[in-house]
């Protein structure tokens, strides 16, 4: 049993309110013309998030790792209210790790792929991501499109978001495929992508509590 570390989840954007209306919209959402997504042809990208932080957070409890979700059910919460929600018990109560979950979007809608962030420069973020990188590509590399930055050795991109900018404990980023992408989202729609990506997400945590002994 882990009992002095826990993993912050945060589920971009918000979600479906008590009345089934999607808190985000008109952002953060895409329309497809065929095929079936949360409401008809729309793609919410915030219930995909909450849809894999909460099977990470399931996970996480069947192997006794302390977790915290510090985002809303449903409220598309401030991105400042997060970290300090997970910064506060970072201090306070465990040390841990953040992780962000996102699916992406194009401007021309043809991207497809994963990605996985961190800031600028190397810090132990860029070993976390590193763990999860090679974990999706060995869980699903058969099913979706890797996509990474190999300019400074490791798998991870980098950019200067606010939820991994502003943590005080390693934190990624993770864009799950492309929403707005018609085949992407079918994937993400998939139970067994979902299982998947939440399996890899575990699994390194447990790689990264080990390294890190």
């Amino acid at each position: 049993m882990i009992t002095d570390f826990c993993v912050y989840l945060d589920a971009g954007h918000g979600g479906l309110n008590p009345t089934g209306a999607y808190t985000t919209a008109p952002s953060k959402m895409y329309y497809h013309n065929n095929g079936v997504f949360h409401n008809g042809g729309y793609f919410y990208e915030g219930v995909f998030n909450r849809a894999i932080t909460n099977r990470v957070a399931a996970k996480l409890k069947n192997l006794s790792i302390p977790n915290i979700i510090v985002s809303h059910e449903y409220l598309d919460m401030s991105l400042q209210y997060r970290v300090d929600t997970a910064n506060w018990y970072h201090k306070n109560y465990k040390k841990g790790i953040y992780i962000s979950n996102h699916a992406n979007a194009s401007v021309n809608h043809q991207a497809r792929g994963f990605e996985v962030y961190t800031t600028p420069g190397q810090t132990q973020s860029d070993d976390f991501a590193d763990l999860l990188y090679k974990q999706v590509e060995g869980l699903l590399s058969d099913k979706i499109r890797m996509r990474s930055d190999r300019s400074d050795g490791d798998y991870d991109k980098e950019a200067r978001f606010y939820v991994i900018r502003r943590t005080y404990m390693p934190a990624i980023l993770v864009e799950h495929l492309f929403f707005d992408n018609y085949e992407d989202a079918k994937l993400l729609m998939d139970e067994e992508v979902i299982e998947l990506f939440a399996e890899a997400q575990v699994r390194s945590v447990l790689e990264f509590l080990n390294k890190i002994g």
